[in-house]
């Protein structure tokens, strides 16, 4: 689920009226002076009333950052304050329940699978796992990706008239009591002027939104159970079609660290945190992988961990570079099978523990390596899990993780010429990353991990759920995207306060009787998967919108990790 690169630490802004007072700024901002300066000056505050619809279409802005060109379908999925202030109905649970047994609240998430199709036959699957939200008074209902690689709360907008809004729930601001249409900068939007609007590119796909507060509610129906949190939020008017239109899930539910938000008021876990709720600073994310009959297993503990979902005790890492807003952690070697790789030793791996990715991300100038360590024959009946195939492991400080087969092989054997990856994998086109050479997941990269002659003998190889990651310093190059394969196979926690992540086996089916075969006891699950995205979010683009003697115009900002100087 990449998002976009930090925003806090620049924003650029340039006017394209020339006749505007501003019209000569072309300067980097820090965000509190961006902040003085859209206070002080009523024309540089955003004009607009958010009914995106009812403008002609001549005056709509699109402004994008990070496209990527329309490809044939894959498999891979990568979906920056003020006192935050709790809402009647949260203050009132919390002073009630305070910390209770209320709290960690569990959400459910279900796994969706979607099939990849080559040449009449299914060869690989999409999946996904999402919960149930509700915004608004009175309530109304979206299921969202919880992802721990992007900052904002994004459902698509009543507004939305594309092929692709139309196939989810939307979200009407008119239709809600306790909404508010605003600005970037949390200010209202004047009546009869146009709001100001943000693209957000995600590592596969974007959107394009504009901006309103209102209540968010998850936990369920009952009072017991609920909390609710007045949060800024994105209603997207603009859904790219890859990943969005694949999946029923409707949104985003951003969970990264706030410097990924426009603004700390845009982060829900930040909002939370300040309204006095009576659980602990941190959450937990479950997923119980593609066994069959697993499909509503998964779940995220928010305001603590669900202890019962671990197999083991949690080992905790620090997050590295906490300013990025990622959830990330240094990677200090990989080994596969007894082989060290070459790409650590400089001491520059960095990985980020991604919910919203589909697959093992790994930097772009290695993935030809880990495609051939890890590539291996196999029969066109056969269950790629379960083939001969050696260890991936990632050793943190005093932590090492390891995945085998189980967790990084595509259930599904690929068919001689088949490509069901994404050669481009997570990247920023305009910064030219798709030029480099990458492979995708393909029976023409599996010759490393088979003799000629083996290879003759089928019509099939075994490939990992791997994709690259193309990203340019600060965040890369030599980042891995911690994703699906990853999280399987751990119980993760979050830990907002001490900004560490914690990991501990999963109590899922596989693990249980992986132990069991290994004569170890445990207290008392995979089917098909697949296949990429990724909501780990790469870019921010925020246009001030105003009216200038009835004319509409627009302003421009851009807002990048540190160093990434994007395209005005």
């Amino acid at each position: 689920l990449a998002q976009e690169s930090r925003i806090r630490r620049s924003i650029r802004y340039r006017s394209t009226v020339g006749s505007h007072p501003t019209s000569r700024l072309s300067a980097y901002y820090p965000i509190t002076e961006l902040a003085m300066s859209l206070l002080s000056g009523r024309h540089f505050v955003a004009a607009v009333l958010c009914g995106f619809a009812l403008l002609p279409p001549t005056s709509r802005a699109t402004y994008d950052v990070g496209d990527a060109e329309e490809e044939e379908e894959d498999d891979a999925m990568s979906v920056l304050q003020r006192p935050a202030m709790a809402t009647p109905a949260a203050a009132a649970s919390a002073a009630a329940v305070g910390a209770s047994s209320k709290w960690p609240i569990l959400v459910p998430l279900q796994r969706e699978s979607v099939p990849l199709i080559r040449n009449g036959k299914t060869v690989a699957h999409k999946t996904s796992y999402a919960g149930a939200i509700s915004i608004g008074h009175p309530a109304q209902d979206f299921r969202v990706v919880f992802d721990t690689g992007s900052a904002h709360v994004v459902v698509p907008s009543a507004a939305c008239s594309s092929e692709t809004c139309l196939e989810h729930r939307s979200y009407n601001i008119s239709a809600s009591s306790s909404a508010l249409a605003i600005n970037v900068d949390g200010s209202q939007v004047p009546e009869g002027e146009l709001c100001d609007q943000v693209t957000i590119g995600y590592g596969t796909g974007k959107v394009t939104g504009e901006f309103a507060r209102d209540e968010v509610c998850l936990g369920g129906d009952s009072e017991e159970t609920r909390t609710c949190v007045e949060v800024s939020m994105v209603m997207a008017v603009e859904m790219t079609t890859q990943p969005f239109k694949s999946f029923n899930f409707d949104g985003i539910f951003g969970l990264s660290l706030d410097a990924l938000a426009v603004g700390p008021e845009f982060s829900f876990f930040n909002r939370l945190a300040g309204s006095g709720f009576g659980g602990e600073l941190q959450f937990g994310v479950f997923l119980a992988g593609p066994d069959a009959g697993q499909e509503h297993s998964s779940e995220i503990a928010l305001g603590g961990h669900n202890s019962k979902r671990l197999l083991s005790p949690l080992q905790w890492a620090p997050v590295a570079a906490k300013k990025m807003g990622y959830w990330q952690i240094q990677i200090k070697e990989v080994r596969i099978g007894n082989k060290t790789l070459d790409v650590c030793k400089d001491g520059s791996c960095r990985g980020v523990v991604d919910t919203g990715t589909s697959h093992f991300g790994v930097p772009g100038s290695s993935i030809g390596e880990f495609q051939r360590a890890l590539t291996t024959e196999g029969a066109e009946d056969e269950d790629c899990r379960f083939v001969d195939a050696p260890s991936m492991d990632l050793v943190l400080e005093g932590i090492m993780l390891s995945l085998g087969p189980p967790n990084y092989m595509r259930p599904l054997p690929i068919p001689v010429g088949v490509e069901v990856g994404s050669a481009r994998g997570v990247t920023m086109e305009s910064e030219g990353q798709v030029d480099q050479p990458v492979e995708s997941a393909s029976t023409s990269s599996h010759t490393g991990a088979a003799t000629a002659d083996s290879a003759s003998k089928t019509s099939h190889a075994c490939a990992p759920r791997i994709m690259p990651v193309n990203l340019p310093a600060p965040l890369g190059p030599n980042l891995f995207i911690l994703g699906e394969p990853l999280l399987s196979r751990y119980y993760t926690v979050y830990d907002w306060k001490e900004a560490r992540i914690g990991f501990g086996l999963a109590a899922t089916k596989a693990n249980k009787e992986a132990l069991v075969q290994e004569g170890q006891e445990v207290d008392s699950q995979d089917e098909q998967q697949e296949e990429i995205y990724s909501f780990m979010q790469v870019t921010v683009t925020v246009s001030v919108r105003y009216k200038q003697a009835g004319v509409v115009a627009r302003g421009r900002r851009t807002l990048t990790a540190p160093g990434l100087a994007l395209p005005m």
